[in-house]
């Protein structure tokens, strides 16, 4: 199966370090880190003022110079654009000041994204590519010689960047990339050759992140066995070799820029290796945590645009002597949108915060970008059905936002790769303990320790003394919820691993319905500590009515672990597929 094929390989490729402290990672485990979480997050005062004066001009120019339509139309980014964007600082946000940016937080540029989405995708997209992914490996791994070479140019504009993992052959399953690069000794330079394919901002950008395969350095034993690893190069347009392929034609995100990069023999000097050689997948898995936070970020603009917009047009619009905005079945559509909303900017902020304090958000950016980009879909896809034939119509913006949303459940690894990642990862945990719990009953004396750990985790679910003190008294019923819930997530977790040992791997059903309840439960936490931390009926409100909704979820997704129709729904894809006897 290519997903656990692709997750085996990262894990061969995964260096071996200790894991750094992670919400989720405890929460397979049954316990809250409740100072992950609470409390919410704030910008400090200077940097928010800071934001608010940019975003001030971001909307202002967005507003008299980004024709999302004509952008969509044309299919490419006008070049006025991009200079206006250039001169707003937007191409150097997050990037730091000494080397020519506003070294903003990834919360500020969160909110930058969002705004800019909320105007055009196309936008926002060619923004999250520079700064999200493309730049983002010369400021996390670049030497002190490659940022002052490169960073400026990317902060003023003047060089956008592309980053280069994908490839014909491996979209998801980045391990296995085909590209490779030689090493010449003579000339002491890489030898690159490979295709990259669907390279957001491929043909306007000057600056590529590229990941290509080269051979490591073993040892005299070794050499006999000659393996590969990825490694990481800054290339530039003008290398020799180096060529950007026709733009793509694509269902949304119209003006941005997608290409193939094509390197035919191009010569990359040794100082253009970016971080250590061998190094490239952790590199690469580490900018994409960030960038599938941007990513989740850009869904929240114009998911409240549709909304604003929506609303305005259901209190206007009459049928049957009402406007339609008093039927039940459109106030449904107008409450998931919202509660949907409401919680993909809770998760994105407690995320980005984690984030900001170098704490392990690997599994929570999946999280974030799983929930994020299928909530937006949900909210357009009501948007559309509420506004009825304008909705169709390309006159208005919400087929074009439609669009452009589809994406997202793609971009950035696949939801059903980052599912599968989320489940897989989140429970080792509980794999470790069930092997030292196992050990240990083969020697009770010297393995007490081990056992009175796993009897008293196991005690203290069962008796609900995992809680989440930080939460009101208005909130308390639906934190209990979320701790009843989580209590019974860790048991059926540790329950699946016993029954299927190393085989679970496999079974991507069950894998998928932890996956969509850890969704749910990150989610729950995260609408309490922003409604706890705003303290309004509002908030009170949208937490109560979000939590209510997503246990339900979980609640089924768990049961459905142990009782389901898996078979079925295998046979009915298998006569589908041919796959049958």
């Amino acid at each position: 199966m290519p997903a656990t094929k692709t997750l085996k390989t990262q894990k061969k490729q995964a260096p071996d370090q200790e894991t750094p402290r992670s919400f989720m990672r405890a929460l397979f485990l049954g316990t809250f880190e409740e100072d992950m979480v609470h409390p919410y997050p704030v910008l400090p005062e200077e940097e928010r003022e800071t934001l608010e004066m940019l975003l001030d001009s971001v909307r202002r120019f967005a507003d008299a110079s980004i024709d999302a339509r004509a952008i969509d139309e044309a299919e490419q980014m006008p070049k006025e654009v991009l200079e206006g964007m250039a001169e707003l600082g937007l191409f150097g946000v997050t990037i730091p000041e000494a080397y020519g940016g506003f070294g903003l937080s990834l919360a500020s540029y969160g909110q930058v994204m969002s705004e800019l989405a909320a105007h055009c995708g196309s936008t926002a997209a060619t923004i999250g590519a520079h700064l999200g992914i493309g730049s983002k490996g010369i400021v996390l791994f670049g030497t002190e010689e490659q940022k002052k070479r490169f960073l400026p140019g990317c902060a003023s504009g003047e060089t956008i960047a592309a980053f280069c993992l994908t490839e014909p052959s491996s979209g998801s399953d980045a391990a296995n990339i085909a590209a490779r690069a030689e090493h010449d000794a003579a000339s002491g330079t890489w030898v690159l050759n490979g295709t990259k394919q669907w390279i957001t901002n491929g043909g306007i950008a000057d600056v590529f992140t590229v990941f290509v395969q080269t051979e490591t350095e073993g040892t005299a034993k070794q050499a006999v066995k000659k393996e590969r690893a990825m490694t990481a190069f800054i290339l530039t347009r003008g290398m020799e070799g180096l060529a950007t392929g026709r733009p793509e034609k694509k269902m949304g995100l119209r003006g941005s820029s997608t290409t193939d990069v094509i390197m035919t023999n191009v010569r990359v000097p040794e100082a253009n290796m970016l971080g250590e050689r061998g190094h490239g997948f952790k590199i690469a898995m580490e900018i994409l945590n960030t960038g599938r936070l941007s990513l989740a970020a850009a869904c929240a603009g114009p998911s409240r645009a549709l909304i604003a917009r929506s609303a305005e047009f259901a209190k206007g619009r009459r049928a049957f002597d009402h406007t339609i905005a008093d039927f039940e079945m459109i106030k449904s559509k107008f409450a998931e949108m919202a509660l949907d909303t409401y919680a993909l900017e809770a998760t994105v902020a407690v995320t980005t915060a984690m984030a900001t304090r170098g704490w392990d958000f690997s599994l929570e950016s999946a999280l974030c970008k799983i929930q994020a980009s299928e909530a937006m879909w949900r909210t357009v896809n009501h948007a559309v059905q509420i506004n009825g034939g304008f909705g169709y119509m390309r006159e208005y913006p919400y087929e074009r936002t439609l669009r452009d949303a589809r994406i997202n459940p793609i971009f950035e690894g696949t939801n059903e790769i980052l599912r599968m990642f989320v489940a897989l990862a989140g429970s080792q945990g509980p794999g470790r303990m069930l092997k030292e719990v196992g050990k240990a009953l083969g020697e009770p004396l010297a393995g007490l320790g081990v056992l009175g750990d796993y009897a008293a985790r196991r005690i203290r679910r069962a008796m609900g003394k995992e809680k989440l003190d930080f939460v009101p008294e208005p909130l308390r019923e639906s934190a209990a919820l979320v701790e009843r819930q989580a209590a019974e997530f860790a048991s059926t977790v540790e329950a699946m691993l016993r029954k299927h040992g190393r085989t679970i791997v496999e079974r991507e059903y069950l894998l998928e319905r932890v996956a969509d309840a850890a969704v749910d439960l990150f989610a729950m936490v995260c609408c309490l500590s922003r409604a706890a931390a705003a303290g309004t009926d509002e908030d009170h409100l949208m937490a109560r009515a979000f939590c209510a909704r997503a246990w339900r979820r979980v609640r089924r997704n768990l049961r459905q672990v142990e009782s389901n129709d898996d078979a079925d729904t295998t046979a009915v894809a298998d006569t589908i597929l041919g796959n049958g006897s």
